[in-house]
C-alpha cells in the first residue's frame, strides 16, 4: 500500500532544529514528542490517496430453506461471497454437504457465468480456532494449503477470513501472520483477499487488534458497521457507517479498499431478516423502525429497527463518495417476493447507476 504516514509534531520539530542539533533545547523537545508519540498522544497524518476506486457491489449469501439464489440478479453485483466455511483447530475445512453444496457449486456457476467475482468467506462464530491454527505453523500451513487447494477445485475468484475480532496486541499478531499467509496463497493463485474488520467504536481495541501493516495484505476490507448503538436507538445507522467509515480512512486505508457493510437483518426487539419485516407490511421498508411485527414463525415484537431502504440509498451515495464499495449481508435475507422492486440489493445497484429507489417518496 502505498501510503505516507508522518508524524506532524515530529517533522516539524526535526525542520526547525536540524541547524540547532547540537542545543539541548532541541533534544529535549524531539524527547517530549518521541515520548507523546509512544503514548498515543500524537496523530498520524496519511499521504494523499491517489489510488483509482472501483466501486464493488459485493454481498454475503448463505444456503437457506428459501432457495434464494435463483432470485438473485447477478448483473446487480460485482463480487458474491459464500458464507461461511468452518474451520477447525487444526486448519481442516468444515464443508457443506449434500444440497448444500450443491448450492455451493451452483452459486459459483451463477455468478462467474454473470461475469461477478465468486468468493468464499472462512470462520466461525468465535475466533477460537483462528487463534489456535495462527498460533501453530502447522495447523497454519495446514489451512492455507486447505484454502489453496479449495481454490483449485472450484476455480474460485477469491476468499475472505471472517476473523470477529481480534481485540489485543496478542491477537493482533496472530491475526496479521495468518492473513499474511492467506494473502501468499491467494496472489500465488492469481485471486482476491479480503477480510472483516469492526467499525472502529473501540479505537483501542481494533488498533491492537489489526495492526498497521495487517492492512498491506488484503484487495480491500469489509467494514461491519453493524449492532452499534453510538448516539443513537438504531444498531447502523447512517451516522454508525460514517463513523466506520471515518476511522479506517484515519487509519490510512485508502478509499479502494474500504467496503461499507450494510445489515439486512434487525435487532431491538427482534432478530428479524429484511424479507420477514417486508412481508408482514411493504410500507415497513421505507423506515428503520416498526413496531408489532410478525416473524415467519408467527412471533411478533413490539420495537425493532434496521435499514430501510432510503437509508440503504443514503449509506451507498455516502460510499460512493468517501469509500469503494458495500457489502450487504447477506442476500439470503432479501425480500424478492415483487421482483427486485423492494429488495436492498435492488436499492444499492439503482444508487450506484444514478436512479436511486423512488418507492418511498
Amino acid at each position: 500500500m502505498n501510503i505516507i504516514i508522518i508524524k506532524n509534531k515530529l517533522m516539524k520539530a526535526l525542520l526547525m532544529c536540524i541547524p540547532l542539533l547540537a542545543l539541548t533545547a532541541c533534544d529535549n523537545q524531539i524527547d517530549d514528542i518521541l515520548s507523546d508519540i509512544a503514548d498515543g498522544d500524537d496523530e498520524t497524518v496519511c499521504g494523499t490517496d491517489t489510488t483509482t476506486v472501483n466501486f464493488k457491489q459485493i454481498a454475503y449469501w448463505s444456503v437457506s430453506d428459501e432457495e434464494t439464489l435463483d432470485n438473485i440478479d447477478f448483473s446487480m453485483l460485482t463480487h458474491i461471497i459464500y458464507s461461511k466455511i468452518g474451520v477447525e483447530s487444526d486448519g481442516d475445512l468444515i464443508m457443506p454437504t449434500d444440497d448444500d453444496l450443491e448450492e455451493f457449486e451452483d452459486m459459483i456457476e451463477y455468478a462467474q457465468d454473470a461475469g461477478v467475482y465468486a468468493m468464499v468467506s472462512f470462520g466461525n462464530s468465535s475466533d477460537s480456532a483462528f487463534n489456535t491454527i495462527a498460533a501453530s505453523d502447522t495447523a497454519l500451513d495446514n489451512f492455507a494449503d486447505n484454502v489453496e487447494d479449495l481454490i483449485k477445485e472450484y476455480d474460485l475468484d477469491g476468499v475472505d477470513i471472517d476473523w470477529r475480532f481480534p481485540e489485543d496486541d496478542d491477537e493482533g499478531d496472530f491475526f496479521e501472520d495468518l492473513v499474511k499467509e492467506i494473502s501468499d496463497r491467494a496472489d500465488d493463485q492469481g485471486v482476491l483477499f479480503s477480510y472483516v474488520v469492526d467499525s472502529g467504536q473501540d479505537d483501542d481495541a481494533t488498533d491492537d487488534g489489526v495492526q498497521d501493516d495487517s492492512l498491506d495484505y488484503p484487495d480491500f476490507i469489509n467494514v461491519m458497521a453493524l449492532d452499534t448503538t453510538d448516539d443513537d436507538d438504531l444498531h447502523s445507522s447512517l451516522e454508525d457507517a460514517e463513523d466506520a467509515i471515518e476511522y479506517w480512512t484515519d487509519r490510512c486505508v485508502v478509499m479502494n479498499k474500504i467496503v461499507l457493510a450494510i445489515p439486512l437483518y434487525s435487532a431491538g426487539d427482534g432478530v428479524l431478516s429484511f424479507n420477514e419485516i417486508a412481508d408482514d407490511d411493504l410500507d415497513n421498508v421505507c423506515v428503520d423502525e416498526a413496531s408489532n411485527v410478525e416473524d415467519e414463525d408467527g412471533n411478533k415484537y413490539d420495537d425493532i429497527n434496521y435499514n430501510g431502504i432510503p437509508t440503504v440509498n443514503d449509506k451507498t451515495e455516502y460510499a460512493q463518495s468517501y469509500a469503494g464499495g458495500v457489502v450487504l449481508t447477506t442476500l439470503d435475507q432479501d425480500y424478492f417476493d415483487e421482483g427486485d422492486y423492494y429488495s436492498i440489493l435492488a436499492a444499492v445497484d439503482w444508487q450506484v447507476a444514478g436512479g436511486p429507489n423512488d418507492i418511498c417518496d
